[in-house]
């Protein structure tokens, strides 16, 4: 039998306060129109947050993963359980996703370009909890799967976390995946960065791809958990962004910026995760303080697992470790 959590215990989630923000990051392209990324702000209510965590959600998924509700179960909801441990949470939509805007020309969306509208979006919410009277606390880049890569990046770019919380993250790839010319490239950072544009038009049929794709998601296995949890997926799902997510794919691709983190970083991931999840974190992270976390009787989208009130506890506890001593 699975594990599951106990219905006479169940976890006490703490009263929050949610916002919905949107932040011009226009500045981050250059003679672009007016562009937007769509925010969350969930925090305890009535007692100062230790530390901001900046949520970046994975391919197919919105902001919404972050803050899921299951048939009225608010349990599912990373953001409430660290709002329970103390902690508040920005959760945002790529440019290009969700409710974000949706840039005309969709191939200017790559890597880079993400971390910098992401790191805008950051900049902005800090500014606007500053005049609010917020004090001022750690920041913690949390990933899941494409967004892991995405916290990557942005850290390696632009340095704004104190630590790095990614789940499922790897620079291995998913060699099993690939199509066409893709392998060709396989660790060979020069032809993945010269050629990925090239081989992103190869592979999909348009920039910012439509619900065409939806129906597949083929990393939404919910393994065990009660079926209700796949609604929710899909509740939360939107359009896959081809640059980065095929990125994630190609062995290397983003190993350039993974070799420059230097922070704290935990890398989870599930029991029965995409292949390679569980191999090569130091491989990929060589020069972060490295900690690794395996969830038993869960898949690759974490936060529906039945064990993931253990996943919550053990993530709120190593944040609390990894904060600055000045914390």
């Amino acid at each position: 039998m699975p594990p599951a959590t106990n219905p006479e215990s169940p976890p006490q989630y703490a009263e929050v306060t949610r916002q919905e923000w949107r932040f011009d990051v226009s500045q981050a392209f250059q003679n672009a129109a007016r562009l937007e990324v769509a925010a969350t702000f969930v925090a305890p209510t009535g007692v100062p947050a230790r530390a901001l965590l900046v949520c970046l959600p994975g391919g197919f998924l919105s902001r919404g993963y972050f803050d899921l509700c299951v048939a009225g179960d608010r349990s599912y909801s990373f953001a409430e359980a660290m709002a329970a441990s103390g902690f508040a949470s920005l959760a945002l939509d790529h440019l290009g996703i969700g409710e974000s805007s949706k840039p005309d020309d969709g191939w200017m969306l790559d890597a880079d370009a993400l971390a910098r509208a992401n790191q805008c979006a950051l900049e902005a919410a800090l500014e606007r909890l500053q005049r609010d009277g917020t004090p001022k606390v750690p920041v913690i880049g949390i990933g899941h799967s494409m967004g892991s890569c995405m916290a990557v990046v942005q850290q390696a770019n632009h340095a704004p976390y104190s630590g790095l919380v990614l789940f499922s993250f790897s620079t291995l790839g998913l060699r099993s995946f690939l199509q066409g010319r893709e392998a060709e490239v396989a660790n060979d950072e020069d032809a993945i960065r010269s050629r990925i544009v090239e081989l992103a038009k190869e592979r999909f049929t348009s920039a910012t791809l439509s619900d065409e794709l939806d129906a597949t998601h083929p990393a939404f296995s919910v393994g065990t958990a009660p079926s209700e949890t796949a609604a929710a997926l899909d509740e939360a799902a939107t359009r896959v962004l081809p640059i980065p997510a095929l990125l994630s794919m190609i062995p290397g691709g983003y190993a350039p910026w993974a070799k420059q983190v230097r922070v704290p970083t935990l890398v989870a991931y599930g029991e029965h995760d995409l292949p390679g999840s569980e191999r090569g974190a130091n491989e990929s992270l060589p020069n972060a303080t490295l900690d690794t976390f395996m969830l038993e009787d869960c898949w690759h989208c974490h936060f529906v697992a039945n064990t993931r009130d253990t996943l919550f506890t053990r993530v709120a506890s190593w944040i609390d470790a990894a904060l600055p001593p000045h914390a």
